[in-house]
């Protein structure tokens, strides 16, 4: 009896340690936040003074945008809650994943925005007020999953990635052509020296409209696809550099033919030296009135004053054809930004100065100015005449 005794409680205990290995691990749960406030005055061109409230990119400022994500080595969500328009809504990152097998992750959402393989880089009125129709991000190389109702598998793992996504179409909206709805792609690390990688982008894949001016509007409503090659590299110590090349599958539906473009960040001492240019080449279909290339940039620095102090300075500049998007209705655009901002654990302030031949703001629409509220008629405004800002911003991050 002894002996059947001590066998089953040597059975219990040898079934416990399996059951307590078998148990799940604890999820790590996370509350973060990211705020923009871009307070700014500026001249109206034919009379009076506007004064509003933003964030750097659109007419309303970000109060709060919430990141809650809980994850584990095998799933997890992340959803992004934000208060833009002065209610709650949903903005950047909602989705679930899992992970099947190391390296592999599967994930589903209304906004992926995985941007391991994204090319950006973020400086001067990019965090400012951005000037009319300018911006630096993704354009080298779109995120996977920047928009709308998406499922995706990518893979990364000892330096060899790949990915395929299908965005789902809206209800009632069934999709002509399965390529439209896809984005697929792969990256090869090669040690010491840089990343290459290349994707398809579908018509229908959400908001991977080429991101400057130069053709946002050329090809509107024509369903072409995008092929992206780009190249980061990573061999000289303190530079980053990625080249990306975007062609269209016809050109004379896109009305462009290939765009070029070129990220740099250094970083010498107290000294970060920063430049971006993008280049467009437009034939002159569609909705591109001209043909010829299209040239957009930005030239800047960030310099440490000590005591968590920054100046920092840009200049923006862009052809006609950049600035028109292929046709003749807009002059080019020539931009300057100065400006101090002081640093904190958790935010930053900073006060500057902006100058350009176009409008201030980073949304063109009928009142004028991205940055304005509703202070500024259109009859106010007009991207010929010259325009000053005085911004104040402010950052918020936990």
């Amino acid at each position: 009896m002894k002996k059947v005794a001590l066998s089953l409680l040597a059975f219990g205990l040898i079934g416990a340690g399996a059951f307590a290995q078998a148990a799940p691990a604890a999820p790590t749960v996370t509350i973060g936040d990211w705020g923009v406030q871009a307070f700014g005055i500026g001249n109206q061109d034919k009379s009076g003074y506007w004064a509003g409230l933003a964030s750097s990119w659109d007419t309303t400022p970000r109060i709060v945008g919430l990141n809650i994500q809980a994850k584990t080595d095998t799933a997890g969500f992340s959803i992004t809650p934000d208060a833009d328009n002065g209610s709650f809504g949903l903005t950047d990152q909602n989705k679930a994943w899992v992970n099947p097998f190391p390296g592999w992750t599967v994930e589903g959402g209304i906004q992926l925005e995985t941007d391991t393989w994204r090319g950006t880089n973020d400086f001067g009125s990019d965090d400012w007020l951005r000037f009319a129709g300018f911006q630096q991000n993704s354009y080298t190389f779109f995120r996977l999953g920047e928009g709308g109702t998406e499922f995706d598998i990518n893979y990364n793992k000892d330096g060899i990635g790949g990915w395929a996504l299908v965005s789902v179409p809206a209800s009632g909206e069934p999709t002509d052509n399965i390529g439209d709805a896809l984005q697929a792609g792969a990256a090869y690390t090669i040690a010491s020296v840089g990343m290459l990688k290349a994707q398809y982008v579908g018509y229908d894949v959400g908001s991977t409209t080429p991101q400057t001016i130069t053709a946002s509007t050329v090809g509107d409503g024509t369903a072409y696809s995008k092929y992206q090659i780009a190249f980061n590299l990573s061999a000289i110590k303190d530079l980053s550099e990625e080249v990306g090349i975007l062609l269209p599958s016809k050109a004379s539906d896109a009305g462009w033919s290939y765009q070029v473009s070129d990220f740099a960040d250094y970083k010498l001492d107290k000294l970060s030296l920063h430049g971006v240019i993008i280049v467009t080449s437009f034939t002159g279909d569609n909705n591109a009135t001209s043909s010829g290339i299209g040239a957009a940039g930005s030239a800047g620095f960030d310099y440490d004053l000590g005591n968590s102090y920054t100046f920092t300075a840009s200049v923006t500049a862009e052809n006609k054809l950049a600035a028109s998007g292929g046709g003749d209705g807009t002059d080019g655009l020539t931009g300057v930004l100065v400006g101090v901002s002081k640093g904190f654990s958790n935010g930053s302030i900073g006060i500057g100065f902006e100058y350009s031949t176009g409008l201030i703001g980073s949304t063109v629409d009928s009142s004028g100015f991205g940055a304005n509220g509703t202070s500024t008629t259109s009859t106010n405004s007009d991207s010929s005449k010259a325009h000053w800002a005085i911004p104040i911003v402010l950052h918020e991050w936990f």
